[in-house]
Order: structure tokens, then sequence, then C-alpha cells
């Protein structure tokens, strides 16, 4: 027990919580034992060219080396000079070190602009082998043994997941469920339940099934009581685990342009470490990294950051950027660090597990507070580290860090200095500052260990040349082949989708444009986005993995993607206040911008300005990727060069536009109107497309230019202006006609959807050489009326262009009932609309909305996509009617054109089929039965009915000779569809 009596605190019960979590439990084998300096095997020299793959192949064959007795395979020995490497390294395999010949002799460079970690350390998920079982006992903060009802399955050694739930209960004990309004839950004030779990990552090192207890290898670091839910425990798989690697004796650094100070556009991080354990990092210095040196996932633990340096950083200065060493994961040690220039330096992140240590680390120049990161951080120890011109905080956050209230728990301040160092928090989870005669840390290894079991480093000879005699490893040792992927071009046969010969008919995802949390499972976490990035972070709802988002997209069918730019890139403007900034304290995730920032002056989010003339490589790398993805899966990419609902309704919408004037440095000319209250209406969508404003005209001019450079090299890409009505009709023109311009250029034809006003779209298509580029025709922003919404009973409702309104905006002033669309129409005039169309332009695809009406109409119609998102009891077949098409019509949809006229009643039902009439596709709204007044066919049919309310099959009787007089009957009198395919004679 440490006596209390010896020390300096601020803030109540410090003497029990130190006494209570012993934070030696650290770092490399969860003792902060020293790395051994590991023999080399192969050495490697820098080729002067880019060294990706060499550097990657010779990890990859070190990685398949026999592991030895003491538990590696051998070190790669880098020699003296510059390593460009234009992608990523890769370390995952066990046992794998990789050693320079020193920081100053020995560099490695990430060349390029793409934002990335140069190097990552990073296995697969530690997976659950178990159910979770309850916890029994209360466990203390600090405490290592737990109580299950039965330790059957158990033994020494197990790899488990310890699991603190986030409950109501103790949310509201907290005092974090208080916030009310439209936005607290965005901004991080009202907590979630189930949004700050804590998870342990632990072994077992004694089980007594008599008791049913047993001990864990570390504390936790928060108390499971019985009131918050307790405490779950599940044994997990760990082989997959990155284990055993070491990154020593070098310097990175990430190139950048000299010409912009705070340029973004190259590597955010230097190494990255995630689902790993028992890793360390030593004598490495990094040089001009955007976000962080070293940054520690949630699912890394054991990790040993030793003497390491973070120089130079060159980024904007704002949120998300320069925390120079993040912790995020558990058992981590930070240990003389050095740091300059950085917003936090030493880092702990959101939930992290902990015990956590930053020992004898020293930030210069600071340019703001070390400290907890996001929320609910437990267990971390600073000690003796300096933080020069800012302070050291475990606070409670209103402000940075997504404000996130209470931000960290049973966490110490110990002997530190700072420009002010504040702890504070809840009753129940103190943090304190403390001045104490003594190193907390070395005390507690000292009483577990003992001093005769704590070897000193020996650093003189661990970079010593490697031996002449070393094999040197060249990329001819190499096996590694690349394979080209397959392409599954798109085409459009007699107005449809198809792809391999089968048509394409499903469901379209788009992307999110706001909203969002930087953990995954949170709250807002609603839809996916290409271009949403969270520094560091990737998954669902983070920074998208696009191959698994395709892969994810083929296997559900769901063939159609809208991608669309962000409506503001800083999350704090999800509040919709329309002040400025005062500073760059940017939230994540961030929504990025097709134009890149100029370094020079400040926009209205804190950040430098835009500059509209220069393009973000990340934003469109990322759309690129996806695009060709699209090609290899066969999935279909509409993409959207602006968003017209930055120019529309709320003023909040317009302040941070990179096309504000305040927020670029080019001469737009467009006005400058910024009414005081937040909610107050502004429309410029006349004003910003607007092609008779020259210098508008060449920078639009411009932008499109280079979207079709970036993108236009895709099979299965279809563009598009912008929805929400993307100005008036000589914009439209304009934009075609750049599209012609630029495909006569590069002998290149490029898709186009036409999505805008009624009026527009027939002018448009009205226009020979217009009509010529466009594909696709988008139907969504007009609709015929059912009888009484209008004084003149069924009518056309199709708002006027040149309205400067957005669509929802002229739904709520037409129909006062509705804040927005889906509007109600009925089946016959859906298939009225769609039918125009069809009729008039049979090489184009003819898109609608389904507007709470059965997709069908639009089918039989010959339409060739119908935006769905409907529920499953509105009965409108939108959950398996597009598996229905895809399993019984691919192959011969294309060739089925609407032809009613031998029905006897056309208004109700509808026909499509070829001219050898092998197949048809009968669909009846009303009646008992089909019947045919015209012959139609001798040959004999097979069929099947589909029902769009119950999305059920029921087979049809055979059909024969369907002449004039001929009737089908219909299973019930309601809507059904028949499916007929003729049976060979």
């Amino acid at each position: 027990m440490l006596a209390p009596e010896v020390f300096a605190q601020k803030g109540p019960g410090f003497d029990s919580l130190a006494a209570r979590i012993d934070f030696s439990y650290v770092g490399y084998q969860g003792r902060n034992a020293v790395p051994p300096k590991v023999a080399a095997v192969i050495r490697v020299k820098p080729s002067g060219k880019d060294d990706t793959q060499l550097l990657q192949a010779a990890i990859d064959y070190v990685g398949a080396l026999p592991l030895q007795k003491d538990g590696f395979r051998g070190a790669i020995q880098l020699l003296e000079g510059r390593y460009l490497v234009a992608g990523q390294l890769n370390l995952a395999k066990a046992g794998v070190v990789l050693r320079g010949t020193s920081q100053t002799k020995t560099v490695v460079v990430a060349t390029g602009n793409s934002r990335r970690a140069l190097l990552t350390i990073r296995g697969e998920e530690a997976a659950a082998l178990s159910e979770a079982r309850q916890v029994r006992n209360t466990v203390p903060t600090g405490g290592r043994v737990l109580t299950l009802d039965q330790t059957t399955g158990l033994q020494v050694g197990d790899h488990i997941l310890i699991v603190r739930p986030s409950t109501s209960t103790w949310i509201a004990d907290l005092g974090m469920n208080k916030a009310e309004g439209m936005f607290t839950a965005v901004r991080g004030l009202r907590w979630p339940t189930g949004s700050r779990d804590l998870t342990w990552r632990r072994q077992i090192t004694q089980v007594d099934p008599q008791t049913n207890q047993f001990t864990l290898d570390a504390p936790l670091t928060t108390a499971l009581e019985a009131q918050y839910g307790g405490g779950t425990v599940q044994k997990a798989n760990t082989q997959n685990l990155a284990q055993s690697i070491g990154l020593e004796g070098f310097t990175i650094e990430s190139s950048f342009k000299k010409a912009n100070p705070l340029d973004e556009e190259h590597a955010w991080i230097g190494i990255q470490i995630d689902h790993a354990q028992d890793v360390w990092v030593r004598d490495i210095t990094a040089r001009h990294f955007v976000s962080s040196a070293v940054r520690v996932g949630a699912q890394a633990r054991r990790v040993s950051i030793l003497r390491c340096r973070s120089e130079q950083p060159v980024s904007e200065v704002g949120g998300y950027r320069r925390m120079s060493f993040l912790v995020e994961g558990q058992q981590v040690v930070v240990s003389n660090c050095t740091a300059e220039s950085g917003l936090n330096d030493f880092a702990i992140g959101f939930c992290a597990g902990g015990p956590n240590v930053f020992l004898k680390c020293k930030a210069t120049n600071a340019l703001g507070a070390s400290g907890s990161f996001e929320s609910w951080a437990s267990g971390v120890l600073y000690e003796n580290v300096t933080v020069d011109k800012a302070g050291l905080r475990l606070t409670y956050d209103m402000d940075r860090a997504q404000a996130g209230g209470w931000t960290a728990a049973n966490s110490l301040i110990w002997n530190c200095k700072a420009k002010g160092a504040e702890a504070q928090g809840p009753i129940r989870y103190p943090n304190q500052v403390v001045t104490a005669p003594y190193s907390l840390y070395q005390t507690q290894l000292e009483s577990r260990l003992g001093k005769h079991r704590l070897p000193a480093e020996k650093t003189s000879d661990l970079y010593k040349p490697a031996s002449k005699a070393l094999r040197e490893f060249t990329l001819q040792n190499s096996s590694a082949a690349t394979v080209s992927p397959s392409v599954h071009p798109l085409q459009f046969v007699n107005g449809r989708f198809v792809i391999d010969g089968q048509a394409v008919w499903s469901g379209t995802t788009g992307d999110q444009f706001w909203r969002g949390q930087t953990f995954p499972g949170g709250e807002l976490n609603s839809g996916v986005s290409l271009t949403r990035y969270v520094p560091g972070k990737d998954g669902p709802g983070l920074t998208e993995i696009l191959p698994h988002l395709a892969k994810t997209l083929r296997q559900q069918d769901n063939r159609f993607y809208q991608s669309l730019t962000g409506l503001w890139y800083d999350r704090r403007r999800d509040d919709h206040a329309v002040l400025a900034r005062p500073d760059g304290n940017v939230w994540a995730p961030f929504y990025e911008m097709p134009w890149a920032r100029s370094g020079q002056g400040k926009a209205w989010d804190g950040l430098s300005k835009f500059d509209l003339t220069t393009y973000n490589p990340w934003f469109f790398k990322r759309v690129k990727e996806f695009a060709y993805l699209c090609d290899e899966n066969g999935l279909v990419l509409y993409y959207s060069l602006y968003d017209t609902h930055n120019l529309l309704e709320y003023v909040t919408h317009w302040v941070d536009y990179p096309w504000r004037p305040t927020n670029n440095i080019n001469q737009t000319k467009l006005p400058e109107p910024l009414p005081a209250k937040p909610w107050a209406r502004l429309h410029l969508g006349n004003e910003f497309y607007d092609p008779s404003n020259a210098s508008l005209r060449n920078l639009h001019r411009a932008y499109i230019f280079h979207t079709l450079d970036e993108l236009g090299g895709s099979q299965n890409i279809i563009f598009n202006l912008g929805f929400q009505f993307s100005g008036p009709l000589a914009f439209q023109r304009f934009f075609l006609q750049t599209i012609a311009e630029w495909e006569s250029k590069n002998n290149r034809n490029v898709r186009v959807v036409l999505n805008t006003t009624k009026d527009i779209t027939d002018a448009i298509l009205a226009d020979a050489d217009l009509a010529k580029q466009v594909d696709v025709i988008d139907t969504r922003y007009w609709q015929y009326r059912p009888d009484g919404l209008f004084s003149n009973g069924d009518a056309l409702w199709a708002p006027p262009s040149g309205q400067n309104s957005s669509f929802r905006e002229m739904v709520s002033e037409a129909f006062l009932q509705a804040s927005d669309y889906p509007l109600p129409t009925t089946q016959e005039l859906m298939y009225r609309q769609v039918r125009e169309y069809t009729n008039r332009f049979r090489d184009k695809a003819v898109v609608s909305i389904a507007n709470d009406i059965s997709p069908i109409p639009s089918l039989m119609a010959g339409g060739a996509q119908v935006i769905m998102g409907s529920a499953k009891d509105r009965g409108n077949g939108h959950l398996t009617f597009a598996s229905f098409v895809q399993q019984h019509l691919a192959s011969r949809l294309m060739h089925l054109k609407p032809d009613n006229s031998f029905l006897k009643d056309s208004t109700q039902t509808w026909c499509l089929t070829e001219p050898s009439r092998s197949t048809v596709l009968l669909y009846s709204l009303s009646g008992a039965e089909i019947t045919f007044s015209q012959p139609f066919s001798n040959a004999t049919y097979t069929g099947t009915w589909y029902d769009p309310l119950t999305e059920s099959m029921l087979p049809a009787a055979p059909i024969r000779r369907l002449q004039a007089g001929y009737s089908i009957k219909k299973p019930t009198s309601r809507n059904w569809l028949l499916l007929l395919s003729s049976v060979p004679e």
C-alpha cells in the first residue's frame, strides 16, 4: 500500500486509486521487458527507385521462414540509404523484425500523395470462440480475479475478451443522458447505450474450479459492478494476431509539397499497430507525417514504444492531426519519446482499456494539450511527462474530440510539467494530478518483479553493421506475381442495364453525406460513403474498406451505387450553426471534398482555404478505386459531380462550402450572403450554375475535365451533374457540351444520366446533339398525381426549372402534408410516366423512383431501374422482386418490350414480350382473369405467379393457345405477376 501522506493530490480518493491499479503490466510481454536483438537473416539495400515491392517481398520472405525456439523467424537488416516507398509495408507474420543501421543512415520515405500509414503491424481480429458468460462477482478497479457460474472449458493460457457494458443506468449516473435537442447525440453530448463498452484482452494465469474463479495476467482498470451490468467473458482465438514483431533503428519520412507548409496530401501515419501483441517500436524517428508518428489501435496490447521521435509534422493545425503518439489499445508504454509542434503529442484514445503509460516523454513547442482524446479512456498514467507551451488534460471535455463528455477514468498525471495539468473525473472513477518524491511506475514494477529481475537494455551493439556474409535479398528471390482482375463491363441493350449478358435489376445504395461517429457501431453510423475519412480507422461507418464494400454489394445483389460529395467537411457543422469556427479543431468523420486546401488563409471551418483549381487526390483515388471495383464486380456506379444541397435551403449548408468566396482563394464572383440565423433560407443554385459568369465557367470546365480525366476510364460509371435540381437549362447544356469536348479530345466516350426537372429533360432530349450524350433518363423529379390532389383531377406535377429551390422544398410547398418525398401516386400513373419515355427513347435507360409504389409498373413499362427503399409491410414487392427478376428474367429481360395491344383491358393489365412470344410477362392490377382480345400464340406455356403483396410464388397451370377471348384465371382478384415460358414442341 502506498502511503497517501507523501502526495500532493487533487481530487478525492487518490490513495485507493493508485494502490489498486498496477500500471506496471504494460509494454512488451506485459512487463515492459527489454525487446531482444533478433539475428538478421537477410540484408536489403535501396535501389534508388520505388522499393515498395522489394521491401514487402523481403518481409514476406522472412515471414515464411520457420519460427525458432525463441519465437522469432529473423530480422531484416536495412543497409544505409534512402528507401522510397510509394505504397505501404505490412508486417503480419509473427517473429519478424525490421532493423535499420541507424536513425541517421537508414531512411524509409513515404513518397507520393496517398494518405496512408507507411508501415503497419496488423494481424486479424481476435475472434470470440465461445458464448459470453456473465461475471458473477464485483471486480474492483485494478482487480484480476473473476468468478463465473462454472469455469469448464477455461484453462491457463487461454486468451479471453472481457467486456464491461455501457448500460443506460451507468450512462444516466454519469450524467451523459441529460442533453436535449436534435443534434446532441451527434455531438457526443448524449451517449447511446452500448456506445462506451470497455473491452480488455487478457490471458488466464490461474484457474480454480472449486471456487469457479480465474486470475488474469493484468488488472482491469474500471470496476465490473453488478448495478451497471457487471461484465462478460468470452474465449478468443489469437492465432492470427501479429505477434513478436519489432521495428527499430531507422528514420521514416513523408514526402510533401514544399510550396504548401500545410500540405496534407501525403502519408498521415508513420507506423500503425493493431490486432497485435508483444510488439515494439524503438529508436525510430518520424518526420513530416500529418497525423501520428506511431498509432496503436484498439485491438493491440503489450506494446513498447521506446526512444522514438516525432519531428516537423506537415499538416493543417486541426483536429485529428499532429497526435504524435496516439494509444487506443491496452498495456502500452510510450517511454522516453519526444515530439514537436503537436496538437496532442501524447494522446490516449477512445475507450482505451488500459492500463497504459506515458513515461519520461517530452513535447516541445506544443500547439495543443496532450491527454485523453474522444471519450472514456480507462487507466492511463502520465508520469514525468513534460508538455512545453501547452497543457495536459484528463477532463470532462465539451470542445475538442467530439465534445465527448467524460474523456478519462481512473487515471493519473504524476510528476508532470505542463502549462496547466487538469484532471477531472466522475466521483466513482476519479482522475488526479499528483506530485510525489518518487516514480509510481518504477515502484510498482519493482514491487511486482523485484530489482534483480529488471535487466538493463544494452544498446551499444544493437545496431552494429551486419556481417558482409549475410545474404542480400533482391526481387529475383521473390516469387510474387500480379494477376489482372477480370472485368464485367456495363452495356445498354434496348434500354436495359446489362452485364455479362444478364439484365441488372436491383436496389441502389447511396453515399451518406453527413453525420456519423468515429467508432464502429456508433448511433449515427448511417449508411456508407466512399469518401468519408476517419484517420487511422477503417471499416463500416468509418473509412470504408472499398473491396469489402464492393464484395458485400455484389453478394447482396445490390448492384447500383450512388456516390455524392459531402455536405460539409467538419462534423461540428452538424449543429447547423453558421458562425465561423475559432480554430481548426474539426471533428471526424471527415466528408472529403473534391477540391484541395491551399495552405493559405483561414476558411470558415478553421482550416486553410480551398483552391478550386487544384483537386483532392485522396478523394479521386477513392472514387477511382471503387469505380474499377465496380468494373470487376459487375456493379454500376452513379457519380454526381456536385451536391446541390450546399446551395439550397439552409444557410448552414453554404457556410463551409468550398465555393463560398470566403472559403477559397479563387475569384468566383459569387455573392457572399450570410443571414445570421442558422435556419435562414438561402438559394444560390442559379447563381452557382451560371455559365455566363466567365470566372465560374472556367472553374466548372476545369473541374469537369479533371473528373473525367480521373474517372473516365472506368466502364461501369455513369456521370450526372447533381441531384436536387442542378441549375438552369443553360448549365445542363454547358455540362453536356463540356463532356462532349472532353470525349473528342480524349477519343473516349463516357456515360451520362440526365437527372433534373422535366422541362430541362425534355429540352435536352429534343436537341439531337445533346441527346446523344444522354444514356440514362432519371424521371424522379416529376410524376402524375391521382385524382383529387389538383382541382383539375389527374394532373402532372412537374416543378419548373429556375425556381432556385430544392425538390423537397417544392414538395412541401405544393403539398403541405408532405415534408419530403415519396409522394402518393398510383401504379397506373407510374406506368404511364415511364412508358412515355421508353416509347420515345428506346435506346436509353429510364429510371424512376418508387414513391411507395411497386417497382413492377416501371419494369412493365420498359423501365431500367427503380429507386426503391420501402418496408416489407407496405406490400410493394421491394424485398424479393429484384431477386425474382434476377433469377427468372435476367437472361431475357433486355429482349422484352411493352406490348398491350392484344389484351382486353390494357389499363389494368400490361405485357412484356419479344417477337417470338417465347417469353411473356403479364401484370394484372385487378380482376379475376387476364383476357386476350386478339390472337397471341399457339404455343404451350408453363408459368409462375408472383404475388407482390406476400412476395411469394405459385406454379401456374399449363396454358395452351393464347387466342382471342382466352382468359387466364388469377389466384385472386388483386394484382398478380405471371411469367410464361413456351414449351418446345
